[in-house]
């Protein structure tokens, strides 16, 4: 890490070097030095004292280098030995942070399910009871008064769009001669004037003229779209791997009551079963053997 230092003003020194950094450019100014005395050597061999002034340096510096390179080789395992005690020191504090959370999470799971399902089942309740209400009430109606419809319905039923027009313009377009079909690739008629013009090669050619359309351009219609009904939902158990509520194979309301009826009974507690194993027990003949 480059170390960062602070003057009585508060503002930044420039950033020193690392011991690393130090090293290597110490090692590649030893190595600078070590060709300086290499190409030296020519000159320092003609005289026993130059040479041994030159050897003794040239000793001395190549002595300093292996221990520069030595000490490189050190830095680096050191950072890289802390490194790896930092990332496992951070993984640890990872995993303990994700557990103190994953234990928080579970309670809010279970204390918003266990809201949730209470306002859901009651409306579920409410909405099969009004349902079946509602299916008592239509069997029976004369004819002048129009079928109920479900609260499900009316809440949740996505309205139809009709059809709406943004601008209309006309529009002058190719079409095949002799049967007035419009063609799909305009720009491939070739233009002869007079609103004449033709397409295809050789035999394969077709005459084509020029008609006015009426161009709108628009919003489609959109159907309306009825919901599932609500009591098809499926609710978890707030507190256990199982479905508090499963209503996908509830088709009519009193499928509905029977299945709330079902999941209140299931999920009262209840005693564990006993069961009995028997294992049998060596005589003491076969305990000694």
């Amino acid at each position: 890490m480059v170390a960062r230092r602070l003057n009585s003003k508060g503002s930044k020194r420039m950033s020193e070097p690392t011991l690393i950094e130090q090293t290597r450019a110490d090692l590649a100014a030893i190595d600078t030095e070590l060709a300086a005395l290499d190409t030296a050597k020519a000159a320092a061999i003609r005289t026993a004292a130059s040479f041994a002034t030159w050897k003794a340096d040239f000793d001395a510096k190549q002595a300093e280098r292996e221990r520069l390179a030595a000490l490189v080789d050190a830095i680096e395992a050191e950072d890289a030995a802390a490194k790896v005690a930092a990332d496992a020191a951070a993984l640890r504090q990872r995993h303990a942070d994700r557990k103190a959370a994953n234990e928080k999470l579970a309670s809010r799971i279970q204390a918003d399910l266990k809201k949730a399902n209470a306002i859901l089942l009651a409306l579920v309740r409410d909405v099969a009871e009004a349902a079946a209400e509602d299916a008592a009430v239509n069997a029976a109606l004369p004819d002048d008064l129009e079928a109920l419809v479900p609260a499900d319905v009316l809440a949740r039923t996505r309205a139809g769009l009709a059809r709406k027009d943004l601008a209309t313009e006309r529009v002058w377009l190719w079409t095949l001669a002799d049967t007035g079909m419009l063609i799909g690739d305009q720009d491939s008629v070739t233009d002869c004037g007079e609103g004449r013009g033709r397409i295809g090669t050789g035999a394969y050619t077709k005459l084509c003229r020029l008609a006015l359309f009426e161009q709108t351009e628009y919003h489609p219609a959109a159907p309306a779209e009825r919901p599932q009904s609500l009591w098809q939902m499926r609710l978890p158990q707030p507190d256990g791997p199982r479905f508090a509520y499963d209503g996908t194979r509830c088709n009519y309301p009193a499928a509905v009551l029977a299945e709330l009826a079902r999941d209140a009974i299931a999920s009262e507690p209840r005693e564990r079963p006993v069961e009995i194993e028997l294992h049998l027990v060596p005589t003491v003949d076969e305990v000694v053997a």
